[in-house]
């Protein structure tokens, strides 16, 4: 909930978010390769969350909030990274896994603090589901 006058990027992460990134972050450094590059949304909940998993990421303004989808698309595509991980909002990171899993005009409602791990086959897109992972499934 936004307080009056606070901006989307200035919301912090609650108790529950704490846990949850904490929870989450345990799991990805367990089962995610070594070699993961990792972006960012520049607001401070995002920058929270992934503080549990360490300090070898990078912030970029293209994952904030209300962003389009087309410069992450091109931004994946132009990945010369085999594994990148994406810490972001809603409704966007929605967009993008539909689009990603080839649903071009569709939306996957994502859980707070979910992973959901895509990987692209060597054959092409579309993506195919790996693992989604939700913090009330790891405890």
């Amino acid at each position: 909930m936004l307080l009056h006058g606070e901006s989307d990027l200035a919301r912090a992460l609650t108790k529950k978010g704490h846990k949850q990134a904490k929870q989450m972050a345990g799991w990805l450094k367990k089962y995610l390769p070594k070699q993961t590059y990792v972006l960012v949304s520049p607001s401070v909940r995002t920058r929270e969350t992934v503080a549990y998993w360490g300090d070898d990421w990078q912030e970029d303004s293209r994952l904030a909030p209300e962003r389009p989808l087309e410069p992450l698309l091109q931004l994946l595509a132009q990945s010369p990274f085999e594994t990148v991980m994406l810490v972001g909002h809603q409704p966007w990171i929605g967009e993008l896994a539909a689009q990603s899993l080839g649903m071009p005009d569709g939306q996957i409602s994502i859980k707070k603090g979910a992973v959901w791990w895509l990987r692209l086959p060597k054959s092409g897109p579309p993506y195919k589901l790996y693992s989604v992972q939700s913090p009330d499934l790891i405890e």
